[in-house]
């Protein structure tokens, strides 16, 4: 992969998005080159010219999509207000639950690629969530004790729901307030 225009092209995106799009509905191993191509509008020798296969591929549609997580949990404001951006972007981006791709991680041969998936979710998703979580305990907005199993609930709850915000009239904004209100305040009545 050429890293130095991956980004800066056209083509080169339109790969990426479509390639997510596609990851997301038939799996790593239903998606083949010639489709995604054809969805592109591109020849295959295009394709290879900002991808080497499709391992390099799925980790670098991964890399891309994760992009920007970070940076909306990262977001100044309230823990109820950051969750509910994060659960809203999450809802937005993806059209099946995440657990789909990340049992496609086993389809990823090379190590090093194995590597920057796990970095990738971890950095840009799981890692400031679980900090967001530590700052909402040591704030006391949350209980004390383990932030990865809170991360790991709240990430939990979004992905059930992923797909699914019109089965009950709402959208992902609406969707996105009502699982961070309940995360933060349990099914309780008020």
């Amino acid at each position: 992969m050429k890293k130095n225009v991956l980004l800066s092209h056209e083509n080169a995106e339109r790969i990426l998005q479509e390639g997510w799009i596609m990851f997301q509905q038939k799996g790593y191993r239903g998606v083949t080159l010639d489709e995604l191509c054809l969805r592109c509008k591109i020849t295959k020798p295009t394709l290879y010219y900002y991808f080497e296969d499709k391992e390099t591929l799925f980790v670098q549609v991964l890399k891309f999509k994760l992009q920007g997580f970070r940076e909306v949990i990262e977001k100044p404001g309230g823990l109820a207000e950051r969750l509910a951006a994060t659960a809203e972007v999450i809802l937005e981006s993806f059209i099946t639950d995440y657990n789909a791709l990340l049992r496609d991680r086993e389809h990823i041969k090379r190590p090093e690629y194995q590597q920057l998936i796990r970095d990738a979710f971890h950095n840009e998703l799981f890692g400031p969530l679980n900090r967001l979580m530590k700052n909402g305990m040591a704030q006391g907005e949350l209980r004390a004790g383990q932030p990865e199993m809170l991360t790991l609930v709240y990430l939990g709850m979004v992905n059930n729901f992923i797909g699914r915000q019109r089965d009950n009239g709402q959208d992902s904004h609406q969707l996105a307030l009502w699982l961070a209100d309940c995360f933060l305040k349990g099914a309780e009545r008020s």
